[in-house]
């Protein structure tokens, strides 16, 4: 028999004859408590997804590389960040690292898709980049996009959508808002060289986050001082109050007054600021696009944000047709950080624990009551009560019911609260 010479996997995780069980750099691992409030948070965003006509779609995580990098050069950042496989046939694979191009290939695997088509999607993509707080090698994107719609109508109503979801989750939103069309305006009237424009556009986009002089110094790498002093004192007049349209001014854009409109007539304009020089990236989207905010700024980063991107899949499929688009992402993990402040006594999705004391099948019956009326009723296993005590307080688990003969010929129980100490008694 041949003797087997491979070497033993190394890495900071294994040693020869020895395997250290751990995770891999930028990949978690999550406490029930944690994947319970991420549930909740999905089963919301789900809710309002389909109340407001999206439907579901499930996207492969693995895909030909070829097509996961059709449309970059070789040594853009996103190629580099590809986890890459290649299988038992030879074939070069990828993990995807968002869900925007897997929908681009639905759609153009799909002709008999009626447009407008409303799609949502929540599920874990993959990227090979730098670890650092807030950013994951594995995480969540929650995505909603409606293709084939021109209507500016579709950008207001995702907004209305997603202030409805961030109350629900009980989060203030301000949704900031601006259009690429002005914002490319403004800076094409500068007199800015075409070859800098996008460069232009990353530092006006650092507006609301760099100090006025930083943005001014940074400008001048591409203008004249006066200038660029000349631009910045463009957007903040633009963004100011009186030249505000919900303030009597007139916008500057025709795309903006319509847009603002729609806000209205949607009934969240309350909650929306224009802010011409926001970009959200470069050369992806093509008109409306929005951030939005916590208004308590618990935390800084944006909750989610989308906007108009009428060439992406356009461009992508280059079959002859147009897909003109909408899309908004939903920040998964900012959002948990928040309720993750709020959550207040941390509490076990069981409801209540049921202790037989000799009585296991009224005490089974009492379990699935209670389930058929909503709630999670958990059936202690053990033979000592003080055990079963001591695990719902360890656990969380707010009641706890113990049955035995008194209560099955009474026909009553004592609910205790573990959290207060308190008793109530109720019959069965």
């Amino acid at each position: 028999m041949e003797a087997n010479t491979k070497k033993p996997i190394q890495g900071p995780g294994v040693t020869p004859g020895k395997f250290k069980p751990t995770n891999i750099k930028g990949a978690i691992d999550t406490t029930p408590q944690t994947q319970a409030l991420r549930n909740r948070v999905t089963d919301v965003l789900r809710k309002n997804f389909e109340a407001y006509g999206y439907m579901p779609i499930e996207t492969a995580t693995l895909n030909y590389l070829e097509m996961l990098t059709y449309k970059y050069d070789s040594d853009a950042e996103i190629v580099r960040e590809i986890y890459k496989i290649r299988d038992q046939g030879d074939r070069d694979l990828g993990l995807r690292f968002d869900l925007t191009v897997p929908f681009a290939k639905y759609i153009a695997t799909n002709r008999n898709l009626r447009m407008p088509f409303r799609r949502y999607e929540i599920g874990k993509v993959y990227r090979n980049g730098p670890v650092k707080a807030g950013r994951l090698r594995e995480f969540y994107q929650c995505d909603i996009d409606v293709v084939g719609a021109r209507e500016l109508g579709t950008e207001a109503e995702m907004i209305a959508m997603a202030v409805r979801v961030y109350r629900e989750l009980g989060i203030t939103p301000v949704v900031k808002y601006g259009n690429r069309k002005v914002l490319i305006g403004l800076i094409e009237g500068s007199g800015t060289k075409p070859a800098d424009i996008d460069k232009v556009i990353g530092v006006i986009d650092r507006l609301e986050k760099d100090s006025r002089d930083e943005i001014q110094t940074q400008l001048c790498k591409y203008m004249k001082s006066d200038k660029a002093k000349a631009l910045v004192e463009s957007f903040e007049k633009m963004a100011s109050p009186s030249a505000n349209t919900a303030s009597g001014g007139t916008p500057p854009h025709p795309d903006v007054t319509e847009f603002e409109k729609k806000l209205d007539e949607f009934g969240v304009r309350e909650y929306c600021k224009f802010t011409p020089s926001l970009a959200r990236g470069l050369n992806v989207y093509t008109s409306t696009v929005w951030e939005i905010y916590d208004k308590e700024q618990r935390i800084t980063s944006s909750l989610g944000g989308g906007g108009r991107y009428d060439r992406i899949i356009t461009d992508w499929i280059s079959n002859g047709f147009e897909y003109p688009a909408v899309g908004m992402s939903f920040g998964l993990e900012p959002i948990m950080a928040i309720l993750e402040q709020n959550a207040g006594i941390e509490k076990n999705l069981v409801d209540i624990l049921i202790v037989p004391v000799g009585e296991f099948t009224a005490a089974n019956k009492l379990a699935d009551g209670i389930r058929a009326g909503g709630k999670n009723a958990l059936l202690w296993q053990g033979d000592k009560v003080g055990k079963a005590m001591e695990y719902a307080d360890k656990e969380k688990i707010q009641y706890v019911i113990v049955v035995g003969k008194r209560e099955v010929e009474t026909g009553t129980v004592k609910i205790k609260n573990m959290f207060n100490g308190t008793e109530e008694e109720q019959k069965i």
